[in-house]
């Protein structure tokens, strides 16, 4: 993308305050002032007389006396980690490895990534053992770039300093059965900091990554505060700590506000924490006031009226709920809350997220961009498991639990005190299809599966190219599935870290090879994606409708209109139309990508057979005017510019899943007709059709659906016209 014509984009889609704001940041930096703010230092150099406010006792012994006699306005008091319930504490755990586990690395210098994969090998800040790249802890964390081949994915580097072995010490000493983990904390924290003195090396360059660090850290000091290693050299040493980290937030917080994402809501947190629970700080004032004033704009602002969230990352609004979540639980906590305008923000987007759940296993779609985050991980649950988010921010703004009891209630230990793991649940929410038209998310829900289709407007920076993607769930297991994100930077292999974010990595239609969206940089695409939904309806008997279609190819060179329409019928069965509405001649290509299960594939039929833990569960596909050119499973395939079929659950993990890629050569409209549903086979057959209409037959096994569809015409009022169920009075959800 040329430079003038980037440089409208920008001012379009980002607005020139953000413009602003970024311009100041990176001008501040090129003059050096950035540098002059955060001048490099030890950590014995800063004193307490220094930071602290006049008549704060400044020796060890003082300040660490009166620190203990301090009211707290933490969680729960110094000293006095929360008592967990014992149900929670037998309760099968399904994280991965387990908390003793975790332990027992600890012990050995090892650490978790990710949630998922314990490292290799003994803890270096500045070294990923995943790959062995490495960044120079010499430069000042202004002077070092963001992306450099030997330095590596910045995510891989942060992630050990994000602290959850603080929260799993913290965790370890209120289930108790472990011993000398108050060593074992301040080992880990010695080594950080031995590592890592203000404001030098990467593990400083990033204010959301010094709160994420704050908020674990804390929270494991204060939990282990009368153990015999916190001595009183220790509270000196957290207080230098505690400084340098506001210090760093509060004068960089600018920057996180330009990027119109959850950094700004994870700094604000950070300003909060470090000012409650440190007030005799110079600039603790100073602090809370900024952290109140961020938090409470970019709540308002991040989150849309129907729940869903600015970043179109469901994990992304997990982390901005977990630290809205924390940074109002302080407030209560020091008789400040904040208005019932935010309870209610929190509320909507628990609810969006409750209904983007699986409800047997509390996973949701790996939709949008995912770096693996999980700031507040309090519980023994599954990265991949949503509960522990919901019944939080649930029981935060109704004082009362959303879902029944399980291990996510650790959460409520932590944050509200072991009473509030003992409330009543009411008798849960449904979950019914709902229509998020802010965001743009579409859910139709069957007894024992469920669909979500993305389509969109955008207000706000997209980070995949995905639009009409469809996620199928069906008995717990996601059937239809997004590939994930993988990593933000691959400098060996830029085809592999631009799959992710493309169309070929959704289950969606690519029309001539390409993306309809141009990357101007690594997060940033232009023109913005734009979409509508025109049906979503519930009518008789348990059939569910929605229809909507994207413009992003509908420009120049293709002028191509994409609209999907899909069906869900009695007996779990599921029809996707897609019409490619075009005037010329594009190659099509269609991709599902699938659960990773044993399958049968019939080429002639066009027809997948996988073979799950549920049974088996099929997927045929069928086309007019034209057949399919090719239909194939692809599994794995790692070849530059041509990777697909993959999946990544978990941050840096790359897994080989079949993905199915169907090949059209088309002239004029095409419509692709898409069965799927359980049992070992499934069909769609066109059976007869005139000018105006056709008439599809779908089969599953002994049932026999007869629908007819308008033709592919962008006229039509909508696709389905005529289907015994759709005769009846319909209600829009």
């Amino acid at each position: 993308m040329n430079p003038l014509r980037l440089g409208f984009n920008v001012l379009r889609y980002l607005g020139p305050r953000i413009v602003w704001l970024r311009a100041g940041v990176y001008l501040r930096q090129a003059l050096g002032s950035t540098r002059n703010t955060f001048p490099s230092r030890s950590w014995k150099a800063i004193e307490l007389s220094d930071i602290c406010k006049p008549g704060t006792p400044c020796s060890p012994a003082g300040y660490s006396n009166f620190k203990r006699t301090q009211k707290s306005t933490f969680l729960f008091p110094l000293g006095k980690a929360p008592v967990i319930p014992a149900g929670i504490c037998r309760a099968t755990s399904d994280r991965y490895p387990s908390l003793r586990e975790r332990i027992n690395l600890l012990r050995n210098d090892r650490c978790v990534y990710f949630f998922h994969k314990p490292s290799p090998v003994s803890i270096d800040w500045y070294r990923n053992p995943i790959d062995g790249a490495k960044s120079d802890p010499g430069l000042h964390f202004s002077d070092i770039p963001d992306y450099l081949p030997q330095q590596g994915d910045m995510r891989m580097l942060w992630e050990p300093s994000r602290a959850a072995w603080a929260l799993d010490c913290a965790r370890a000493h209120a289930r108790g059965g472990f011993e000398d983990l108050g060593q074992l904390y301040w080992h880990w924290v010695d080594s950080w900091m031995n590592a890592c003195p203000p404001f030098d090396g990467f593990q400083w360059k990033c204010g959301q990554e010094s709160s994420v660090r704050l908020m674990a850290i804390l929270t494991g000091f204060w939990a282990l505060a009368d153990d015999a290693t916190t001595t009183a050299s220790r509270y000196q040493q957290i207080a230098r700590f505690v400084w340098a980290t506001g210090f760093r937030i509060y004068h960089h917080i600018n920057y996180a506000i330009s990027q119109k994402n959850n950094h700004a809501i994870s700094e604000a947190c950070g300003l909060l924490l470090a000012g409650y629970l440190f007030p005799e700080l110079r600039e603790a004032d100073q602090w809370r006031a900024r952290g109140r004033n961020v938090l409470y704009r970019e709540v308002a602002r991040q989150n849309y009226e129907d729940g869903s969230y600015v970043q179109h990352s469901l994990n992304y609004q997990r982390v901005m709920l977990q630290a809205t979540l924390l940074a109002m639980r302080l407030a209560e906590l020091a008789g400040e809350p904040f208005r019932q305008e935010m309870y209610e923000r929190v509320n909507r987007s628990s609810e969006f997220l409750f209904q983007m759940m699986d409800p047997e296993t509390g996973r949701t779609p790996l939709y949008g961009a995912n770096d693996g985050a999980h700031i507040l991980p309090l519980n023994e649950c599954d990265f991949l498991d949503f509960r522990p988010v919901v019944q939080a921010s649930h029981f935060l703004t109704q004082r009362r639990k959303k879902l029944a009891a399980g291990p996510w209630d650790e959460d409520l230990a932590w944050l509200f005190g072991a009473d509030a793991v003992d409330k009543e649940c009411p008798e849960q929410t449904a979950q019914t299809s709902k229509a998020f038209r802010s965001g743009g998310y579409y859910t139709l829900r069957q007894s024992t599966s469920w669909c979500l289709l993305r389509c969109h407007t955008y207000r706000d920076r997209p980070g995949q190219c995905d639009q009409l993607h469809l996620d199928l769930w069906w008995r717990g297991h996601n059937v239809l599935r997004d590939s994930g994100s993988y990593r933000y930077y691959v400098p060996e292999r830029p085809d592999l870290e631009h799959y992710f974010k493309s169309v070929r990595a959704h289950n969606t239609v690519e029309v001539d090879g390409q993306d309809p969206l141009e990357l101007a940089s690594r997060f940033l695409w232009f023109p913005w994606p734009r979409g509508h939904c025109r049906h979503h309806r519930s009518v008789a008997r348990g059939v569910h409708y929605l229809e909507a279609e994207h413009y992003d190819y509908d420009r120049s060179p293709w002028r191509v209109l994409h609209r999907r329409s899909v069906l869900s019928l009695e007996g779990e069965l599921w029809v996707i139309v897609d019409d490619l509405l075009q005037t010329g001649n594009h190659p099509l290509r269609t991709f599902w990508h699938l659960c990773d299960w044993p399958l049968e594939l019939d080429e002639a039929s066009h027809m997948v057979r996988l073979d799950g833990p549920e049974g088996p569960f099929s997927l045929c596909v069928s086309g007019n005017p034209v057949t399919a050119a090719e239909f194939k499973v692809i599994r794995g395939r790692d070849e530059v510019n041509q990777v697909q079929g993959f999946a990544s659950p978990h941050y840096g993990e790359r897994v080989p899943i079949p993905t199915v890629e169907i090949v059209w050569n088309a002239t004029g409209p095409q419509r692709i007709v898409t069965a799927l549903g359980p049992g070992p086979t499934v069909s769609a057959q066109l059976s007869s059709e005139d000018q105006e209409t056709q008439h599809w037959t779908i089969s599953n096994g002994g049932q026999h659906y007869d629908l007819t569809l308008n033709g592919p015409k962008r006229s039509a009022e909508r696709v389905f016209k005529d289907h015994s169920a759709l005769q009846n009075e319909e209600r829009a959800t």
